[in-house]
């Protein structure tokens, strides 16, 4: 008895000394401020802050009270400083298992990858075909602009104008974007059309409302729930698990419609028939040619033909999902700013009568039939790029409400003789540490940002070159370093594309903005998925 007693008791000793007393008194990180009095030893309160859905807040809370960097559990880190993203956001810093939740249809894509080779060598298949240079003299991106928003969303919008009617725009935001990413993915002629299909755009909105909000158990415990689903137990309702295959379903029918095209016309070229339009799939393209080709001496043995196509599925539903939510919440932001400010929305007007040609609507060019798209019907991205005030105003609406305003979390890497990992003047920060930064703090940076929570274009324009330098230090909508979002110049393009379409023609004034504020989430958009706006027609 005496044995077992003194066993016990070396036990007990043991496993305080390993769970509460190092971890309070004797780790590296013990210096380093807790958020929560519990949080030197256990995980319990962040894990609560994001069940209960305010963990990017709560960080945001305890970086105000404690400084740039924070400790959120025993092995998890916050940090809020632009120096540090340079840390922990280069080439020797793992993603957390959190983003396995990414996958799609059970494969890895290139965003859920987790450790840097693999995801390098999928990135290099795409930087070319998603580079600033190349979106900006693509013939296709003025193909897209010219069939998606000329001749699909402003006819809606007219017709709205005209009627007095009233629009959702957060619905047609879907639409559009949706549209613009999976003909630029598959090409036009076998992509969506939610703009004019309304049953098939309703149904996927929503399929896609069942599923928001859940995700709380694979995105933090990935490993038990993969375990678990494996097994039969599923911790999410059924129907959320349904619903996601659903809306991952329209990415496996355009696939199947690419892969049985074998027609080839030259690049940019469209029949006189409307319905009718081909443009070449560049993703879908670019992504099987890189699967089949490698640069290595001794290349990987092909995949068979069924697993090569769940790789290519899932990462193009991938480019799917990013390029249709984060850029339609950021519209749909943008507008109801927009419609607060009508003498904004005047100069903004101003501003896109300057280019040439002006995006005008209805206009002449509409009725012309032709073979080709001609390059001076609309102006060109690099034009619409280059204006202040519409950037501007694009900025400031991704720093004040970030579609993905959440933490990244990374994994620091073994600590090197010469170089051990040091964040924000802490040394020797051990291997296999939790640690993250997220935009929602770093934009709201008061010595940096002044009144971080109003929304004021004019920040980025009434600034010293060197004020604007640190600004954009600080502006994270995008990620930073090698896992930066790959998007972030389609996305821009698409976003300055259809504002110029519309604001040069319309005015936009609020009707119903209830539950405009955005979530708290990793990725967010308004709680009410809602933003009723009336239009007028300028001229």
């Amino acid at each position: 008895m005496a044995i077992l007693l003194l066993f016990e008791s070396v036990l007990l000793l043991s496993l305080a000394y390993i769970f509460v007393i190092r971890p309070i008194f004797f780790s590296p990180l013990s210096r380093i401020p807790s958020a929560h009095f519990t949080s030197h030893f256990l995980n319990g309160w962040i894990i609560w802050q994001r069940y209960l859905g305010r963990e990017t807040k709560a960080i945001h809370d305890a970086h105000r009270r404690l400084g740039p960097i924070v400790r959120l559990g025993p092995r998890e880190l916050s940090v809020n400083s632009a120096d540090a993203l340079r840390v922990i956001y280069s080439d020797r810093f793992d993603k957390d298992a959190f983003y396995h939740a990414f996958a799609n249809y059970g494969v890895p894509n290139m965003f859920s990858m987790i450790e840097r080779k693999p995801h390098a060598g999928r990135k290099r298949m795409f930087s070319n075909i998603y580079s600033k240079s190349a979106l900006q003299s693509s013939q296709v991106i003025r193909d897209l602009s010219r069939e998606i928003v000329i001749e699909r969303l402003l006819p809606i919008i007219e017709t709205a104008a005209v009627q007095g009617g009233f629009l959702n725009v957060l619905e047609y935001n879907f639409a559009v974007y949706m549209d613009f990413i999976s003909a630029f993915i598959f090409g036009l002629q076998n992509s969506a059309n939610f703009l004019l299909d309304s049953e098939a755009r309703e149904r996927w909105l929503v399929k896609r409302k069942i599923a928001k909000g859940y995700g709380f158990w694979s995105m933090n415990f990935p490993l038990l729930t993969t375990f678990l689903t494996k097994l039969g137990i599923n911790l999410e309702p059924p129907e959320v698990n349904c619903a996601l295959d659903e809306i991952k379903q329209p990415c496996l029918e355009m696939l199947q419609k690419v892969e049985a095209s074998s027609e080839v016309r030259p690049k940019g070229s469209r029949k006189d028939q409307k319905d009718d339009i081909w443009t070449k799939p560049v993703v879908y393209d670019q992504l099987l040619s890189q699967l089949n080709s490698s640069d290595d001496k001794t290349p990987p043995p092909p995949l068979p033909k069924s697993q090569l196509r769940l790789v290519v599925a899932s990462e193009l539903m991938d480019h799917i999902l990013a390029g249709t939510e984060t850029s339609s919440w950021t519209l749909a932001y943008l507008m109801h700013e927009l419609s607060q400010r009508p003498d904004l929305q005047s100069s903004l007007q101003k501003e896109m009568l300057s280019l040439s040609p002006p995006i005008l609507y209805p206009s002449s060019i509409l009725t012309q039939k032709s073979s080709l798209y001609p390059a001076s019907e609309l102006p060109s991205p690099r034009s619409i790029d280059s204006l202040p005030l519409l950037d501007a105003i694009l900025l400031e609406t991704l720093r004040l409400r970030p579609s993905v305003p959440g933490s990244q979390p990374r994994i620091t890497p073994p600590s090197e003789p010469r170089s051990p990992i040091s964040i924000c003047g802490y040394n020797n920060i051990p291997a296999g540490i939790r640690v993250s930064a997220q935009a929602y703090s770093l934009h709201r940076n008061e010595e940096v940002f002044q009144e971080p929570e109003m929304w004021r274009p004019e920040r980025w324009l009434e600034v010293t070159q060197d004020e604007r330098d640190e600004m954009m230090r600080w502006f994270w909508a995008f990620g930073s370093g090698g896992r930066m979002c790959i998007g972030n110049n389609l996305a821009v393009i698409e976003l300055k594309i259809v504002v110029a379409a519309i604001y040069t023609n319309y005015t936009t004034k609020i009707i119903d903005d209830g539950d405009i504020e955005q979530l708290d989430a990793y990725s967010a958009g308004p709680k009410g998925d809602k933003l009723i706006l009336q239009f007028k027609k300028v001229r």
